[in-house]
């Protein structure tokens, strides 16, 4: 819903006035003004700047009782101090004693700096009630990373309704249509109760409110195309009031603006050069010591692209020489310009503060992509660490840092890959292979560490990005040049804040994307949030904000990290597992896991067994200790690892169910689990892998037990098989995965 011109004009008007005045904030008439103008009820008023100014005809467009204010910019709280009265309309002369009364009454308060009044409002009386659904209160705040969003918070008194259908302040991001905004509307608690009373027609004015607003303050912000002349920073109607007439109208308003200088152009997703981080024909290592003898990251680096194979790596040391790495002596450039071919990718591990230099001093063959490992020099501010390196790297070279790891890109048959991830391989190995689908895209460069670590065996990343404080490269970039890799199905996304605008780019992104995109995002809490802002000096958002964007752009977004990396192996390993329904099945050994599991069960429904399936269950239960009235089976400890394996094929059969966990306590000695026995062909492990081979629905496997089963699971992870230490960490991945794709 667009906002007409005559309407703008209006509103800018109003700004206008208050902007000369040396004013950011609206009173609340100009508030009621600006409303108006976008096609709200607001209550009869009028503004006078002195109680002498009051005449008969003025309040005669007022009913029997009125609400006097006092204006000024000084008071924040007016009603403590006495400058809030509801009065009955009598005579003029009556109003304006009142007025200044009260004008006394609040300049009481001030012994010194006595506040300035600019002026009274007189506003019409608006009898409602207070009952939960009554009151609504909607604003909006600006964002530095999202724009603009928009606050429902329910007012009044039901407690009743309140304990029944609470549900905390809804954030979205605008603009949206009537239909949107009624459907957003009737998503939220408060729709129950109009339901019930019949009057469903209060969510059509909440909605209609909730539209022209959203309309307004997206006009009004740094993401719009509209050059518009001010922008909103804060706007609260406080609070829109169902009327006993039935009428939806905003009662209270106040308004925060800034006039706008230079409107940013908050950047669009740019992949130009993007793919010579990772497909690269050339690159050049620079700040590699010619020394074996002594640690040089640079050396780790360069060795770690000599085993992948590339005969086009070229090193620099601005002393020159030669050294060794692996079995292979390279020259050591005294530059880039040295070297007798073009590099698209220089990987710069020289120390910080001749980054400038090193650049400038290029004058013929400026690679189009940089990654700037270290971090800044300690001496700058970062803003001018920004200043300084741009005015000596172009504008269409790409950097990746600084203070960073720089990339991983698995090879295949068109490329040798890349990896700049300075890891000793002893301890930590990372590979991949051509069912390797997950991209990486971390703010951490610990978080890389850490799954690495977790995944080396399973070999899940095709790529690794360690992308550090965002000199150039954003999360938007990388999201957009990964999305449309058909070997890429999942984007995991380690954030610590995003950048002016760069979120409101990553929300509009991320709705067009169709492939799980999973987050988790560090700065929770205000210690959180403050131990971020140090290490990367990133712009944070309020992570109330962040939920809401990730909900409405349909991003995964987990809460704690184990979970994180719990969804990433799920979506993983069950990456083209087709799912119908929400509908879960589990086959368990153990009584207690069984229990477990239904309490976790969020989304998720247990399926209902079909007739032939129960039948086929009874047939197996020959020793008749197994309840299969359920969908979720304890098998019982006696249960060998055949029998097992024929309750699990013969439930995952069944079309009513859509999932499957299953859950093993490998003590029991009817199971070969122990290293001499679990490589038999019809151990318990292989029968499982090829069950979740033949079947193209989703099933998580949870293995409770120690350092004695290792290799029994090892075989079910070497098959492609989400395995988890545990019942719950099973069923949430599931869960969550199963929701994703039955939005």
């Amino acid at each position: 819903m667009n906002i007409s011109e005559e309407s703008i004009s209006k509103i800018n008007s109003v700004f206008d006035i208050a902007y000369a005045e040396g004013r950011n904030i609206l009173y609340e008439h100009e508030v009621y003004m600006v409303l108006e103008s976008i096609g709200l009820v607001v209550p009869k008023f009028i503004f006078i700047k002195d109680s002498n100014e009051l005449s008969e005809k003025m309040l005669e467009k007022f009913g029997h009782e009125i609400v006097v204010k006092i204006v000024s910019s000084d008071i924040s709280h007016k009603q403590k101090l006495g400058g809030v009265k509801v009065i009955q309309n009598q005579e003029t002369l009556y109003v304006s004693y009142v007025l200044d009364k009260m004008t006394k009454e609040v300049l009481s308060h001030f012994n010194e700096n006595k506040p300035k009044i600019e002026g009274f409002l007189i506003v019409e009386f608006i009898p409602h009630t207070q009952s939960i659904g009554y009151e609504l209160l909607i604003g909006a705040k600006d964002d530095p990373s999202f724009g603009p969003v928009l606050t429902f918070t329910k007012g009044g008194d039901d407690a009743e309704f309140f304990a029944k259908y609470y549900d905390p302040a809804n954030l979205f991001l605008p603009p949206f249509s009537y239909d949107k905004a009624l459907e957003l509307v009737k998503g939220l608690n408060i729709y129950h109760k109009f339901k019930s009373i019949g009057h469903e027609e209060y969510v059509e004015l909440m909605a209609k409110a909730a539209s022209l607003i959203s309309s307004f303050v997206f006009h009004y912000s740094n993401v719009t195309k509209e050059n518009p002349k001010y922008i909103v920073k804060a706007i609260d109607i406080n609070p829109f009031v169902i009327t006993k007439d039935n009428r939806f109208i905003a009662v209270d308003g106040f308004a925060q603006f800034e006039k706008v200088d230079t409107l940013n152009n908050i950047k669009e997703a740019n992949i130009n050069n993007i793919d010579s981080f990772f497909n690269p024909k050339g690159i050049a290592v620079i700040g590699v010591s010619a020394n074996p003898e002594k640690y040089s990251m640079g050396r780790e680096i360069a060795k770690l692209l000599h085993d992948l194979g590339r005969d086009d790596i070229y090193l620099v040391n601005i002393k020159g020489g030669k050294t060794t790495i692996g079995n292979k002596e390279y020259v050591l450039y005294k530059s880039i310009d040295e070297i007798p071919v073009h590099t698209q990718l220089a990987v710069y591990v020289a120390k910080a503060k001749f980054v400038f230099s090193f650049f400038d001093s290029i004058k013929k063959n400026m690679p189009e992509s940089v990654i700037l490992i270290p971090g800044i020099p300690s001496d700058m501010k970062y803003s001018d660490f920004r200043k300084d390196l741009s005015k000596v790297i172009r504008n269409d070279v790409r950097i990746i840092g600084p203070n960073c790891m720089g990339v991983f890109h698995g090879n295949d048959e068109e490329n040798k890959g890349v990896n700049t991830l300075f890891i000793d391989e002893e301890r930590l190995e990372l590979n991949s292979d051509e069912n390797s689908n997950t991209v990486l895209l971390t703010q951490s460069g610990g978080i890389a560490l850490t799954l690495i670590d977790k995944f080396s065996h399973l070999k899940i990343f095709k790529s690794i990005v360690s992308f550090g404080n965002k000199f150039d490269v954003k999360i938007v970039d990388l999201i957009k040049y990964f999305a449309p890799k058909e070997n890429i199905s999942n984007i995991a996304l380690y954030v610590e804040g995003f950048d002016e605008g760069e979120g409101r780019k990553f929300y509009e992104l991320a709705k067009e994307i169709n492939k799980p995109i999973i987050i988790y995002k560090s700065g929770k809490t205000d210690a959180g949030a403050k131990a971020v802002a140090s290490h990367t000096a990133a712009m944070t958002g309020d992570y109330d904000v962040f939920k809401a964007v990730c909900e409405q752009a349909g991003v995964i977004l987990i809460d704690d990290i184990k979970t994180y990396y719990d969804c990433i192996k799920a979506f993983s390993l069950l990456a083209g597992k087709k799912t119908k329904g929400r509908r879960v099945a589990g086959v368990v050994n153990a009584g207690f896991e069984a229990t477990v599991a239904a309490d976790e069960l969020n989304n998720l429904e247990i399926a209902v067994l079909s007739e032939e399936t129960n039948k086929k269950l009874k047939e197996l239960n020959y020793h008749g200790l197994i309840d299969t009235s359920s969908a979720i089976i304890d098998v019982t400890p006696m249960t060998d690892d055949i029998l097992y394996a024929k309750y699990i094929e013969t439930i995952i059969q069944d079309d009513s169910v859509d999932a499957m966990f299953v859950s093993i306590v490998p003590h029991a000695d009817d199971l070969r689990a122990l290293p001499n026995a679990c490589y038999d062909d019809d151990s318990l492990a292989n029968l499982l892998v090829k069950i979740v081979k033949k079947y193209n629905k989703p099933i998580t496997v949870s293995v409770n037990a120690g350092k004695f089963y290792r290799e029994f699971i090892s075989i079910m992870e070497q098959g492609k098989i989400a395995v988890y230490s545990d019942i719950r960490s099973s069923v949430k991945a599931l869960d969550t995965f199963v929701s994703y794709y039955n939005k």
